[in-house]
């Protein structure tokens, strides 16, 4: 395929923006996904819709028909009203809703809000609702949301998100009982909302020394959200059940994205913010945090493969709704003019339906275009930054390793502080990933001196020797593992006969462990040592995945 000219693309660039106006960018703002549990003398499914009707009685512009209130499907088409239908279900029963809101005080952009409401066979009460923005014209930033009825439904009586009871205060855990729940909670595989958790300064247990308001978080994000607050104590049960790469601690905020899986994860996958990042955030401090995260929580509620699934569009549930009349018409009996009719109107509306999708995906790609640029260029920013900082750690290493003053790296001869001595000596050179702290957490290998030393190894040596590529470098590294007696080698098969053992989350991607620093065949863990890692060109690091033991593999 002949790719354009970068001049065709230059002419062409002004003829697409061109084409671009007058549609709309659509962007989805939040989704909520509820079960309503069942209470006692009360019919949560009728009142949950009563609810919805009266918020949108006040926004439809005119007042809504009696069919409205008899829960019925109904379109108001009266001059002056905005876009507000909705469409009632028998079997399966299910109420769907939609209104067009222009906004008030920006032109041309309206917010759509689309609602559903089902009866399980259990007798309790599938709720869902997305808000999207569509905007034609020139775009202004908008504060993302949950829709204002939310609040009413919610004090109606017990509410689930994943299977977890919502509050209406973020939860304070103080115990090694509501750590465990809460890890349970966050490697749920089916869990579909982010894990806001919020720490305290040693010693406290009090929600108020938070770094930033959990309450203002919670409240905003209800529904969409599980918040929490640790307390110093239980700070420490969180880090040995995660690891402490993966943990939370000291008035710092961590978001746990859905997915996440203790000791495996990359910790980038999990947004941490820090207590003086916080302070200062935006140069506004905490409440400007709070936005922050508000934002970014409400945005991941509206992503994912599933989120169609979760709560059907509206225009989907009218179509099932129009081919489900036609059935029932066709079994009464109707005539050929009255199907013909029907399906004529169907036909009509489907196509309009068709129109307002297309609009509808035409403005997610437009959106989607310009968040891609926007990340490339950020992406690109970040690399050129990354790689400027490396050179200059090179270089500091490089001073540092010719001055007579450097002190020798100290080398413990227990495992107990493993990771913050990773931290203090091998930043910039030798990563170690999560994975491979839950390998230290459990060994019982007979010499810890050993380990420490390998990565002395790797970051005095190897590093080196892949950074500058010179013989004399090739046979320092390999004098030092000499001198370990340890020996550098491929895996072998073991990549191919467990992938997922043989590899970590590294960089957004699968990473195979190609290579591993071997001591001893024995397969007591006491004594065999194994250290796997790979080399990223990219970074210019080594990034350690495993260690001390033997990993399984087909000959094991």
């Amino acid at each position: 395929m002949i790719q354009p000219s970068k001049d065709t693309r230059d002419q062409l660039t002004p003829i697409a923006a061109k084409l671009r106006e007058g549609r709309a960018v659509i962007r989805p703002v939040s989704q909520v996904t509820l079960r309503l549990k069942q209470v006692a003398g009360r019919d949560r499914y009728a009142s949950s819709i009563d609810d919805i009707l009266r918020w949108m009685n006040r926004r439809a512009g005119r007042a809504l028909p009696d069919a409205a209130w008899q829960r019925k499907s109904f379109e108001l088409l009266e001059i002056g009203a905005q876009r507000t239908a909705a469409v009632a279900l028998r079997d399966p029963q299910y109420w769907a809703a939609r209104l067009d809101d222009a906004d008030k005080t920006v032109p041309l952009r309206t917010w759509i809000t689309e609602i559903g409401v089902g009866l399980d066979p259990s007798g309790d009460v599938l709720f869902g609702a997305r808000l999207v923005c569509a905007a034609r014209g020139m775009e202004e930033p908008f504060d993302r949301s949950v829709p204002g009825f939310l609040r009413a439904i919610l004090a109606e009586g017990p509410v689930e998100l994943d299977g977890i009871e919502l509050k209406s205060e973020p939860r304070l855990l103080t115990s090694e009982e509501d750590v465990t729940d809460l890890v349970k909670l966050m490697e749920s595989p089916t869990r579909q909302a982010d894990v806001l958790v919020f720490t305290l300064p040693d010693g406290s247990s009090n929600p108020a020394e938070a770094a930033a308001s959990a309450k203002e978080v919670h409240d905003k994000t209800q529904g969409a959200a599980h918040v929490f607050i640790l307390s110093s104590h239980a700070s420490y049960f969180l880090t040995n059940a995660v690891g402490r790469e993966l943990s939370v601690f000291r008035q710092g905020v961590r978001t746990y994205r859905p997915g996440f899986r203790a000791w495996v994860d990359q910790p980038s996958n999990h947004p941490l913010a820090l207590p003086d990042r916080i302070k200062t955030w935006a140069d506004e401090g905490p409440r400007a945090f709070e936005r922050w995260v508000i934002g970014q929580t409400l945005a991941s509620s509206v992503h994912g493969a599933e989120r169609e699934q979760r709560l059907p569009a509206f225009n989907t549930v009218r179509q099932f709704a129009a081919q489900a009349e036609r059935l029932q018409l066709k079994a009464q009996g109707g005539s050929d003019e009255e199907l013909v009719r029907l399906f004529e109107h169907d036909n009509e509306q489907l196509r309009k339906e068709l129109k307002e999708q297309k609009d509808q995906y035409d403005g997610l790609l437009i959106a989607a275009d310009g968040e891609r640029e926007a990340a490339v260029r950020d992406a690109n920013a970040a690399k050129a930054q990354s790689l400027e900082r490396l050179h200059r750690i090179r270089l500091l290493e490089a001073r540092l390793a010719e001055s007579s003053a450097q002190t020798e790296t100290p080398i413990p001869d227990t495992l107990d502080s493993f990771d913050q001595w990773c931290k203090d000596h091998l930043a910039g050179s030798v990563e170690v990933a999560n994975r491979a702290f839950q390998g230290i957490r459990k060994s019982e290998y007979h010499d810890p001196t050993l380990i420490y030393r390998a990565l002395i190894v790797l970051r005095d040596h190897y590093v080196p020797m892949r950074v500058e590529g010179t013989s004399e470098r090739r046979e320092s590294y390999l004098r030092a593992l000499e001198t370990l007696q340890l020996e550098d080698s491929p895996t072998g098969d073991g990549p191919k006969f467990a992938p997922e053992l043989y590899s970590v989350q590294y960089g957004g991607t699968r990473r195979s462990l190609d290579k591993h620093l071997k001591g001893g065949d024995s397969r007591d863990r006491r004594f065999g040592f194994r250290l796997y890692y790979f080399w990223d060109e990219e970074g210019q690091v080594v990034v350690v995945g495993w260690l001390p033991t033997h990993l399984d593999n087909r000959s094991t």
